[in-house]
């Protein structure tokens, strides 16, 4: 403890402030240490037997749920040919089988080993509003001809039917009458929504180990064969119908464990979860009482030194200096010449304003300086506003070609040219998504606007052409090291709520609805159409006037049920309204003209360049 002197020359050997320190400090760590180890091992305890249930109550959720549906799928069918074989006019049993279909849209065909000419029930709206030909059904039949004959012998079974439909498709087959078959094609997405989308991952496979449901649909795709997995492993061995067990895969993860045997079509539905994402949650309150502890011991000796000292005048300005980051200026210029204790506050305030300026870019400028006049609560406001989801189309294709260095190199670079694309617009980056690649959000119209819905849309399609733009020069910059770098985005506008949400102890500004979640699936189809912008009819209607466009044949998106209208974005109609883009484009550093790429209208096809010659 260093030596002080009173106004008298006298020393002090053990100062207040610094006896005050001590103390404080000694009985802060010793009791936020002891109690965050006691809440780590109790919490551990806790998490391991409450993971437990509740991996194996999700598990017996969607094995009950399924083995439902099944038997319900059975008996409707077992019911529909029990009356079709009665009905002795061949025009009621197609108006009978119509109706059925119409009552059943998820069901594709269904099939029996006998007459199959005559007993062939073909659902053509399922086939044509999916894309399928009809003729699957007797490729399928004919690759599992051991399977059919299985069934007229009594044996039930599901079948994977995707890689030969190519969308996810089950095969129930099973016993009609004795010595006849029955095969029913199905959709898969029914029974997959009974698997959630929880930190629990779920999925279901056959007897022989062929997966059926899995959040890998690239798997499902496949036809692949899971008997190699662990888990799987253990089902295949045991008698039991329904086991939880921790175990560890062949890379050495540990994961919890459930799986249920079902009674129907010899079928078993597993559950996991990852050990560590268990426990990550005791690491993060651990964190967190570790950073309390800092906390308070950073205050506790302000406020001691504050109460030891006259410090009214450098209180005065470091109160100026306060109220300067709180109209968003750090960059303060204070300035001391003590060499005590009040000079390393000084010191220890101007770092702090450093560390502010660097905080503020980790979140979006425009919404901090919303927050600090105070015009954001709690709650949410109804707005109407565009949004946009842009990817890096085949982005797992890039990173395999890069190591952990270059990944995060090659991500900041595009951040830096994609971000002010969007800031300079008028733009806001709600947040950065990782669901299979790099994906940002951005939004029009909510914490700034142009006052009108139209001018808000042409402002996110300009970022977006910039953005489009900017990629020519990361393409000639990474050429060779990645495949051609392109990009997906979904646009739409529509009616959001926007605000803070949360908790007094964190809260995020964001914005949800229907209009986000249709934005987020309209950038999906872009490998599809090998298109990079497209756009809701919603935006085609406020400003496809402004746009060259050209409309891609509709889709079907999951919650809606007519299909929609989808239009591929090719640039702005106006040539000097797409001058203006490559204008503004040139103000940003390291971006350049826009890609080439190919698009196919009415007329033929054109690349980029040629269409660019008519205007």
């Amino acid at each position: 403890m260093a030596k002080q002197f009173n106004a008298s020359g006298t020393k002090i050997l053990f100062p207040i402030g610094g006896k005050l320190v001590l103390i404080i400090s000694l009985l802060l760590l010793i009791s936020l240490s002891t109690i965050t180890i006691l809440v780590s091992v109790f919490m551990s305890t806790d998490i391991n037997a409450t993971s437990e249930r509740t991996n194996s109550t999700v598990n017996q959720h969607s094995a009950t749920e399924v083995e439902s549906l099944i038997k319900m799928l059975r008996a409707d069918i077992l019911t529909l040919l029990n009356i079709l074989s009665a009905i002795p006019d061949e025009a009621l049993m197609q108006e009978a089988a119509r109706y059925f279909f119409d009552q059943n849209t998820h069901i594709a065909a269904i099939v029996t080993s006998e007459l199959v000419d005559n007993w062939e029930l073909i659902n053509s709206n399922f086939f044509s509003s999916n894309g399928v030909q009809p003729e699957c059904v007797p490729a399928f039949i004919e690759q599992n001809t051991d399977a059919v004959r299985r069934a007229e012998f009594g044996t039930e079974l599901l079948k994977n039917g995707t890689p030969v439909f190519g969308i996810p498709m089950l095969v129930l087959l099973g016993a009609w009458r004795n010595g006849v078959a029955m095969v029913v094609f199905f959709s898969a997405e029914n029974i997959s929504e009974n698997f959630g989308t929880s930190t629990n991952a779920s999925f279901m496979v056959n007897e022989t180990g062929d997966a059926l449901i899995h959040p890998d649909q690239e798997l499902i795709r496949n036809g692949a064969n899971l008997s190699n997995n662990v888990l799987v492993q253990m089902a295949l061995r045991t008698t039991e119908r329904q086991v939880q067990a921790q175990y560890t895969d062949i890379d050495g993860v540990t994961y919890f464990g459930a799986f249920q045997k079902l009674s129907v079509a010899n079928l078993t539905v597993f559950t996991y979860i990852q050990y560590d994402v268990v426990f990550e949650g005791i690491l993060a309150t651990t964190r967190r009482n570790i950073y309390l502890t800092v906390a308070v011991l950073f205050l506790s000796i302000l406020f001691i030194w504050f109460f030891s000292k006259t410090i009214s005048k450098p209180l005065d300005v470091l109160t100026v200096a306060a109220k300067r980051i709180e109209e968003g200026d750090y960059h303060l210029e204070l300035r001391t010449k003590s060499q005590d204790e009040i000079g390393v506050l000084m010191q220890s305030f101007i770092n702090m304003s450093h560390g502010l300026a660097n905080f503020e870019r980790f979140t979006n400028k425009a919404i901090v300086r919303v927050a600090r006049k105070g015009k954001l609560s709690l709650g949410g406001v109804t707005k109407m506003a565009t949004v946009a989801f842009i990817f890096i189309r085949d982005f797992s294709e890039i990173a395999k070609r890069l190591n952990a260095t270059e990944l995060v190199q090659f991500i900041n670079e595009y951040m830096q040219r994609t971000v002010p694309c969007i800031t300079n617009t008028s733009g806001v980056v709600d947040k950065f998504l990782t669901h299979g690649g790099i994906i940002v959000m951005a939004l029009w119209g909510t914490v700034d606007s142009t006052g009108s819905p139209e001018g808000d849309a042409l402002n996110c399609m300009r970022a977006v052409l910039m953005i489009r733009a900017s990629l020519k020069s990361l393409n000639q910059e990474w050429k060779g090291k990645v495949p051609l770098i392109k990009m997906g985005c979904g646009i739409n506008i529509g009616e959001l709520v926007a605000g803070q949400m949360g908790s007094d102890d964190r809260i995020e500004y964001t914005v949800i609805g229907d209009t986000v979640n249709l934005a987020a699936r309209f950038e999906g189809p872009n490998d599809i159409f090998d298109t990079d912008i497209l756009i809701t009819e919603n935006v085609y209607k406020l400003i496809g006037k402004y746009l060259l466009i050209e409309e891609m044949p509709n889709i079907e998106v999951k919650g809606k049920v007519d299909p929609l209208r989808v239009f591929s974005v090719v640039n702005m109609h106006d040539k000097a309204q797409a001058a203006q883009i490559l204008k503004d484009l040139e103000s940003i550093p390291k971006t350049s003209s826009l890609i080439s790429r190919r698009c196919v209208g009415p007329s033929g096809p054109h690349t980029m360049a040629e269409v660019r010659e008519r205007w």
